[in-house]
């Protein structure tokens, strides 16, 4: 068996997996939301549920939102106490085992890579559209990691001024210190603010995709905008590294025909003379991340 946390900014997804990654259990623990200690004591008390539901101790592995540096192991993490803190090192000495922890996003790349829509793929860039932007790069199913942890952190590339221009954007400040980063229009926040730029009205991403979809035309406008944006960010994924297929997740990843559409809008971006990767939505959806997660073991174990 196989352990999994998925640790988000109010809950910790914990799952046991069967050595085919079967869920067997699954339980949701509060995320702390004080002091760095007390995460890990959140962590540890979701470890124990693991252990004591197995029987026995697992080997399991922890998805994180945020960004750790391969070399130090110190993360760099949104909406959870853990930035500048070696998270994977100090709970490992607290349970007593080996515990790997990535990037959130990049356990959903592994996840959907490896018998998820990604399959039998080569080189796959998994894309999580929800709260945030982000994503991860794999390579024959292994995730390329990178000098920094950095590949898939797309939504802070920089939006371009043809886009910005076409469209009359706003350049809105990002969490990451910088303006104008795709994740502040791409995300479901980011769409309201397309929505909020358009029309004065605030309104959020589930009621912009609902109203678009019964016929209200300002709202198809917004929506419209936002597959422009979306279609833009792929294409710059591509030339940078030509993906054969890129899944896509998080809670916009829901979006009634958003594959069609996607590949509709992206098709008249390519280059003369380049092939459109395959578009897909996420095989194992929510659970997809957390199932990465497990990877970080499992894959290590086989």
């Amino acid at each position: 068996m196989f352990g999994a946390l998925d640790v988000g900014g109010t809950k910790i997804e914990a799952r046991l997996f069967d050595n085919k990654l079967d869920v067997l259990e699954r339980q949701r623990f509060p995320t702390a939301k004080g002091s760095y200690e007390e995460l890990l004591q959140a962590l540890e008390g979701a470890v124990g549920w693991l252990d004591q539901t197995a029987g026995t101790k697992v080997d399991l592995g922890v998805g994180l939102p945020g960004l750790i540096d391969p070399a130090t192991g110190i993360s760099m993490t949104s909406n959870v106490p853990a930035t500048g803190h070696t998270l994977s090192a100090d709970l490992s000495a607290r349970i007593g085992r080996a515990i790997p922890v990535a990037n959130d996003c990049k356990c959903f790349a592994l996840s959907e890579a490896n018998g998820g829509a990604g399959a039998g793929y080569r080189t796959v860039f998994g894309l999580i559209l929800g709260t945030g932007v982000g994503g991860g790069v794999t390579v024959d199913g292994k995730l390329v990691v990178g000098h920094n942890g950095l590949p898939g952190e797309v939504g802070h590339f920089g939006l371009p001024a043809e886009l910005v221009q076409r469209h009359n954007l706003p350049l809105v400040a990002c969490g990451c210190g910088r303006t104008g980063c795709y994740e502040t229009l791409l995300s479901g926040p980011g769409m309201g603010r397309i929505a909020k730029h358009l029309t004065g009205e605030t309104v959020d991403s589930a009621a912009i995709v609902a109203r678009a979809a019964s016929g209200d035309a300002t709202m198809r406008q917004v929506l419209g905008i936002w597959f422009d944006i979306l279609g833009e960010l792929i294409h710059t994924i591509q030339l940078t590294i030509d993906a054969d297929c890129v899944v896509i997740g998080g809670g916009l990843s829901n979006i009634d025909g958003l594959v069609t559409e996607l590949s509709r809008v992206f098709a008249p971006k390519m280059l003369p003379g380049v092939r459109q990767p395959a578009f897909a939505t996420a095989r194992f959806g929510d659970a997809s991340g957390v199932r990465g997660a497990a990877m970080l073991v499992a894959g290590a174990r086989k």
